[in-house]
């Protein structure tokens, strides 16, 4: 089979919908041997900023001389962006060998019994670890699905664990309170091993804090144990100094945004907590990790003349977010082509881009989850009374909105899913030749 058929396929798995739940997963893994007993972990959840966090200790773990394995959803252009090890994507022929061998394993678990068929997450997860456990990593970052609590990720024994913002999402699976919420992300704290958190709402702490005292797990707070004590935006990163177990001034990401140095101080609390269970993390390599992370559609300024920026912002926290960033930076007003998936509250995301939205371009992307587009420009005729435009395809929105923007540039923005289809549409315009070869 070949990659493209493979990958196919596991998206067929789709249709078995989202199944939470580990009993399922712990079966899979065991009849595969168990592989994610074979390495390290870290392990983090939230609503924002997970993957972020983890991209950031991986980068820093890796110049630290381990071995690492991140394993993190959703992809943007290609599957093989969820599975990487020191900054390279697993190869398309280990996806099809690994996948293969799975494949048989899963059929068989669905043939004995019918409601032990696996979900794609649940496949692609046990896919990640087979593949760390082969290529023998010394540590794992592990971005966590949906929740915690339930998530199939949630068979690993980390050495630490973090939770990172937390705001209402997949309410139908989660509960719908931001307590629920809380008490399903709190599910991946461990007897006795600390957790790491930026998260600040009054709401949710006591949850987080019940859950360590449970558990006996010593918990990290930002704005109590570590916190970001200066910080210097610019277009081109942030600049922050660090005040934790050690102080590191004059560190820098190259990413954007208050938001991203919160998650940037979470990672670096994480790998102090590391340092405290033995595992050498120098300070050169601590900056190395941190300046050199890359992680794409997170206000990615793709080019400066036009303006247009990619980011893969999908909940209303989030992107309120983004859009302050954007305020901040002066880089609003902007023209939005926005895409929504149908179980996101895309009201609350209209909202929070209506502020700083010079014109709107309400597309869908290709996948089933996608809201329509004239849903969506009715949802967002109901918020705002702005210059609306709607447009089923993802191409004809992108070249419209980059032909006849309003406002200082365009900003794509929504779901990860449109993001994606925008870097395709990039690559096939020529970024560096026909946008900026600066950007």
């Amino acid at each position: 089979m070949a990659y493209e058929e493979l990958v196919q396929w596991m998206f067929n798995l789709e249709r078995f919908g989202i199944k939470l739940g580990l009993e399922n997963m712990a079966e899979f893994l065991a009849r595969t041997g168990d592989p994610h007993r074979d390495f390290k972990t870290i392990h983090v959840t939230g609503t924002n900023g997970k993957g972020s966090v983890c991209a950031f200790l991986a980068s820093v773990l890796t110049e630290s001389g381990f071995k690492t394995g991140l394993y993190t959803s959703p992809h943007m252009v290609d599957f093989r962006e969820r599975i990487a090890i020191d900054g390279v994507m697993i190869p398309e022929e280990d996806v099809v060998r690994i996948g293969g061998e799975l494949r048989e394993t899963m059929e068989a678990m669905a043939k004995d019994d019918s409601e032990k068929q696996l979900t794609f997450f649940e496949f692609t997860t046990g896919l990640a670890f087979r593949y760390f456990s082969e290529e023998k990593v010394d540590f794992a970052v592990i971005e966590v699905g949906m929740g915690g609590r339930l998530d199939a990720t949630n068979l690993i024994a980390p050495e630490v664990t973090g939770i990172t913002r937390i705001g209402l999402e997949h309410t139908t699976y989660l509960g719908n309170t931001l307590q629920d919420i809380a008490r399903e992300k709190a599910g991946i704290i461990k007897e006795g091993i600390s957790l790491v958190s930026c998260e600040r709402n009054r709401t949710v702490l006591p949850i987080i804090e019940n859950a360590c005292a449970r558990k006996g797990a010593d918990l990290m707070l930002i704005g109590r144990d570590f916190d970001v004590v200066a910080w210097s935006p610019v277009e081109s990163g942030s600049p922050f100094d660090y005040a934790g177990v050690h102080d590191h001034a004059d560190l820098s990401i190259p990413l954007m945004g208050r938001h991203q140095v919160e998650n940037v101080a979470m990672a670096v609390a994480l790998a102090e907590e590391l340092e405290c269970k033995g595992f050498s993390i120098p300070e050169e390599a601590l900056r190395r990790g941190l300046s050199r992370t890359s992680w794409r559609g997170r206000l990615d300024i793709v080019s400066k003349d036009p303006m247009m920026i990619f980011d893969g912002s999908h909940n209303p926290e989030g992107v309120e977010t983004s859009v302050q960033t954007l305020q901040d930076q002066g880089l609003a007003p902007l023209t939005y082509v926005v895409a929504c998936m149908s179980d996101k509250d895309s009201a609350g995301i209209i909202r929070a881009l209506a502020p700083t939205a010079a014109r709107m371009i309400v597309t869908q992307v290709d996948i089933g989850r996608s809201m329509k587009a004239s849903d969506l420009f009715e949802i967002t005729r109901g918020v705002w009374q702005g210059d609306i435009r709607a447009v089923d395809n993802t191409v004809d929105a992108l070249q419209l909105a980059f032909d006849d923007y309003r406002g200082k540039g365009v900003c794509v923005i929504g779901s990860f899913y449109l993001v994606g289809e925008a870097m395709k549409w990039l690559d096939r315009m020529g970024s560096m030749d026909v946008l900026n070869e600066d950007a």
